[in-house]
């Protein structure tokens, strides 16, 4: 039987990447924007391109031209046309115009730059992704004067996503950066935000009893309980959260996790083959075995063993056979884990198994945890990772910023890790991780008093 060399498969992007690096190119299908945004002083832009498949990408971007820049943005990614027609149709209580790219354009950035005199910053998804979409805001793009703010000044309408204590953190960014007396404020009560700020009413006492009852019996909430301990926890974690910091670290992490993430292709490197050919049976018997691990370890042995025979001194067959012993909590897990790690000290899977037992160890500097444990030294030279490769760095990874007990970097991983291609089951591990990260931060700040 002829042998298939998998590594050298070109992967497609990811929708993320794909608008980072490629929509620039693709054609315009339109852009439009509300009737009234000049008026109402908030911007809705919609940006389409254009496929070779006739296929739709859009970025939408709120813009609030008065004050905060851009609120919030949003992408579909190579959808059909019809069901881009629909989602437009979907949103009737705006009504669009049809509107050149350069007043699309120059309306977005205007809208950035005004913000970031009073020191807004736009969201994270434009920072990230849909920036891309749009052309890099030089001077070959025609300037439009778009008047910013309201009679000279800033000014501010809370919106239903932003509770008081968010209303009462903008109102104090502009008492510092505008000035006393130098912007203008109009708050608006809606129904809404009774519902954010439920927890606002209780004393700190009664939040502590109530995240301990809810918390306690979490296997057993129904749907309500357990959406009422999320939005606590949230309320909480939110106190001692620094937003600017949170989006400082996605962005780092973002940086970091530029990689192409597959389930389907497999790399030469991943496997530990050097120079030898790789072929799909081996592959496939790789996963088999690394699945096997959690559900028949000894299974995974039997399965180990034929490996070992088609890729002999494989430091990816010492890695299967660490998982197996990890999931026997065998004891003798650790030390062959230090003695593997000294035999293939390069290979990528063998380092983020020794660096969880790094978090483990109380006498390594927490610095030594993040700083040099990155994606970009781990796969060095690589463009698109396994993800099983990318999991266990991941899992790793936050253990060590829970070592840490850094909450902005934690939000930070947590925001940039959604960018990543990973199962539905590994993402449903790293939540739950994340949860019990924030409980437990949300409990040692209900108890300090």
């Amino acid at each position: 039987m002829a042998k298939k060399n998998t590594g050298k498969v070109i992967q497609m992007l990811s929708p993320e990447n794909y608008i980072r690096k490629k929509a620039r190119n693709l054609p315009i299908y339109e852009c439009l924007v509300n009737t009234e945004w000049k008026e109402q002083g908030v911007a809705h832009v919609v940006v389409a391109r254009s496929h070779v498949n006739g296929n739709i990408t859009t970025c939408m971007y709120l813009v609030d031209i008065f004050c905060l820049g851009i609120k919030n943005t949003q992408y579909f990614f190579n959808i059909p046309e019809a069901e881009y027609q629909e989602m437009k149709e979907s949103m009737e209580h705006i009504v669009f115009e049809t509107i050149s790219y350069n007043l699309a354009h120059n309306i977005v950035f205007a809208g950035l730059e005004y913000a970031a005199e009073y020191e807004f910053k736009p969201h994270k998804d434009f920072t990230s992704i849909t920036r891309f979409m749009l052309e890099e805001d030089t001077e070959d793009i025609e300037l439009i004067d778009i008047e910013c703010g309201l009679n000279g000044k800033p000014f501010y309408v809370n919106g239903p996503n932003e509770d008081e204590a968010k209303t009462r953190q903008i109102l104090a960014q502009l008492e510092r950066t505008a000035g006393p007396g130098n912007y203008d404020f109009e708050l608006i009560d809606d129904d809404e935000f009774d519902e954010l700020d439920e927890f606002d009413q209780l004393t700190l006492k009664e939040k502590r009893e109530l995240f301990q009852n809810l918390n306690s019996r979490r296997d057993d909430l129904n749907d309500n309980e357990d959406e009422q301990l999320q939005r606590l926890t949230e309320h909480v974690i939110s106190s001692i959260v620094d937003p600017d910091l949170v989006d400082q670290y996605s962005e780092q992490y973002l940086n970091d996790f530029d990689f192409e993430v597959t389930d389907n292709t497999f790399t030469e490197e991943m496997l530990g083959l050097g120079n030898q050919k790789l072929d799909i049976e081996t592959c496939e018997l790789f996963t088999q075995i690394y699945d096997a691990a959690f559900e028949d370890p000894e299974a995974a042995k039997s399965l180990l063993n034929d490996f070992r025979s088609k890729t002999p001194k494989n430091p990816a067959s010492y890695f299967l056979e660490l998982i197996i012993l990890r999931a026997e909590d065998a004891t003798q897990y650790e030390t062959k884990l230090r003695e593997y790690s000294a035999l293939f000290p390069e290979y990528a899977l063998l380092k983020i198994l020794l660096s969880v037992e790094l978090v483990l160890d109380l006498s390594i500097k927490e610095e030594e945890i993040t700083d040099s444990f990155t994606m970009q030294s781990l796969f060095s030279g690589r463009t698109w990772i396994h993800h099983i490769e990318a999991y266990n760095y991941l899992i790793a990874l936050l253990m060590g910023l829970t070592r840490i007990g850094d909450i902005d970097r934690i939000l930070g991983f947590y925001e940039a890790y959604n960018n990543l291609e990973l199962t539905d089951d590994e993402f449903a591990v790293l939540e739950e991780y994340m949860f019990i990260v924030k409980a437990t931060i949300t409990d040692q700040i209900l108890s300090m008093e």
